[in-house]
């Protein structure tokens, strides 16, 4: 009696098995690859947000402020003012060049890009100590108005993954490459 050999003996079961767990395994450690790649930009994630500090009758505090747990890499600024975009300016560099007809005495620290802005970084960009008139005036670019001024961020973490902030207290965007 001639009797075909049986395909699935038990030497191909065990190949088969072994191949079909290699597989499953590779396919987890490519799944927690992407995992700790996920958590590593997370973890130097940065956040930048604009807003006052300090904000009574005759002291007004306009910070920029990386609440993130990694540094900004600041690629491009640019500041909307009633409907105008001004390009590659921070607010500093706003009421120095651009309003004239209301020129406002205060302190101030520039943002300019290729500027590292490291984690838990607090930065004065306006200040106004002392001085109600001045400080009236510019609350009013901020809060008196229907388009307030708005400074827009797009920066960069330390892998490169990019966001963008607009506005005053709004949460960063990440943008897609």
């Amino acid at each position: 009696m001639n009797q075909k050999p049986k395909f699935w003996n038990a030497d191909k079961i065990v190949s088969f098995s072994a191949i079909l767990i290699s597989l499953a395994t590779m396919s987890i450690y490519l799944y927690q690859t992407h995992l700790i790649i996920k958590q590593q930009h997370a973890s130097v994630m940065p956040y930048l947000m604009v807003g006052p500090s300090s904000f009574n009758d005759g002291h007004v505090m306009i910070n920029l402020q990386n609440n993130g747990l990694g540094p900004a890499f600041v690629e491009k600024l640019n500041v909307y003012y009633q409907g105008t975009k001004y390009e590659g300016c921070d607010l500093a560099v706003f009421f120095m060049r651009h309003n004239k007809k209301d020129t406002i005495q205060l302190g101030y620290s520039s943002i300019i890009v290729g500027q590292l802005i490291p984690a838990n970084k607090n930065i004065e960009m306006l200040v106004i100590s002392d001085n109600k008139k001045e400080a009236d005036k510019l609350k009013k670019y901020f809060w008196n108005t229907d388009k307030p001024i708005e400074l827009e961020i797009f920066y960069s973490s330390i892998y490169g993954d990019k966001w963008k902030m607009r506005g005053n207290f709004t949460r960063p965007e990440k943008i897609d490459d």
